[in-house]
């Protein structure tokens, strides 16, 4: 097989294994159904070793109740992405898992796109030397660590997203996503084995897009050594347990990397560190909430227990702040590229986005001045 048939190949391999484990069928009861001789062609077939048969093709769809599409559309990553979404504990599993159906058509149209157009790169060669068993102070440390070698400045919130687009090589996409009376999502991290993605609710007020974001980064580079649940917050796990450390370890280094202690020291007074109102200023300049902020200080032994509560239900004067674009300048770039060069068609894309093609021009629009790549 070819390169590219072998791609192709471990693809399909995966979504078999994934939609026979849906249906909760074994491996010998497949081979059984396919007629074929031994269990090990199975296995074969979803590691990617061995190509499908047209006619075996045909039946597995029958067998595993999908469409033929499930199985050959190339943005599909069923079986292949994971997901971990921090999602309020009132979500129903079913809503969050209809949202991860769309979201991994998002993540698999940039992954095939990203084939055709963006250099080979290795976006987990970055990763953080922290254990499950690790300090929150390592933790913290770490993500001190993490912002002066992006070069994050004195804000670092404002430089984080291209940064960890441009030098980690980890794509940043900004979706409406799900939320209804019984729940919402603030973000995820999608892993698959060549790419990590993450998924930031475009909708939330900027301090917690952006506390969301270094949560995120941290689980994106650390996914080999811990890796998350599927979804946080208190479904995640009893407190001490494994999941909750991973997930207290993540806010910790999130702590770390938008409020470095070298960059408190600057932009507090400390003549003035005892005022609600200097430090809701001082967390308004630094992008990050009240909140953030008063348990960051607190924390760090610089303020009380009854000031770290009044920042608790301080307003922040980002909460009118404006959403971002839709998704992202490089992936709409993207999208243009691969319609302008044939790689993909437009209606493709559009499907893809669950978007009409007037509404695919107005996403073109929003993020350039040239006209969309294509003719309504």
């Amino acid at each position: 097989m070819t390169a590219e048939d072998k791609a192709t190949a471990r693809s399909l391999g995966f979504r078999i294994r994934a939609a026979r484990d849906a249906k909760g069928m074994s491996q010998e009861a497949l081979r059984s159904a396919l007629g074929i001789a031994d269990r090990q062609t199975i296995s074969a077939i979803e590691n990617g070793e061995r190509a499908v048969k047209p006619e075996e093709l045909v039946r597995l769809c029958s067998l595993l109740e999908q469409n033929l599409d499930y199985f050959l559309d190339p943005f599909v990553v069923a079986g292949e992405a994971e997901f971990s979404w921090r999602a309020t504990d009132t979500l129903p599993d079913s809503d969050l898992n209809s949202f991860e159906v769309r979201a991994g058509q998002w993540v698999g149209l940039l992954r095939f796109l990203r084939r055709w157009n963006a250099s080979a790169s290795d976006p987990f060669s970055f990763s953080l030397r922290l254990s499950p068993q690790s300090t929150f102070e390592e933790a913290l440390t770490l993500g001190e660590s993490v912002a002066e070698k992006l070069e994050l400045g004195s804000v670092p919130a404002a430089r984080l997203t291209d940064q960890v687009e441009s030098v980690l090589d980890i794509p940043v996409l900004f979706v409406d996503a799900v939320e209804s009376t019984y729940g919402s999502v603030s973000g995820a991290t999608c892993h698959l084995p060549d790419l990590g993605v993450i998924l930031i609710n475009r909708n939330e007020p900027e301090a917690r897009r952006n506390y969301d974001l270094a949560h995120e980064l941290f689980h994106a580079v650390t996914w080999g050594q811990m890796k998350p649940d599927h979804r946080d917050g208190s479904k995640a796990g009893s407190p001490k347990s494994k999941s909750w450390r991973i997930e207290k370890l993540a806010d910790n280094f999130a702590a770390g990397l938008l409020m470095p202690r070298a960059v408190l020291d600057r932009a507090i007074d400390p003549r003035r560190i005892d005022e609600v109102g200097h430090l809701v200023d001082v967390a308004d300049f630094l992008r990050v909430s009240p909140s953030a902020l008063g348990y960051r200080l607190f924390n760090a032994k610089l303020i009380s227990q009854v000031l770290c509560d009044s920042l608790r239900g301080a307003t922040s004067r980002l909460q009118n702040q404006g959403q971002p674009k839709r998704f992202s300048s490089g992936f709409v770039e993207l999208l243009r590229h691969g319609i302008e060069r044939g790689q993909v068609s437009a209606r493709k894309v559009a499907k893809a986005l669950a978007m009409t093609m007037p509404e695919l021009a107005d996403l073109f629009a929003e993020h350039s001045t040239q006209p969309a790549p294509f003719a309504l």
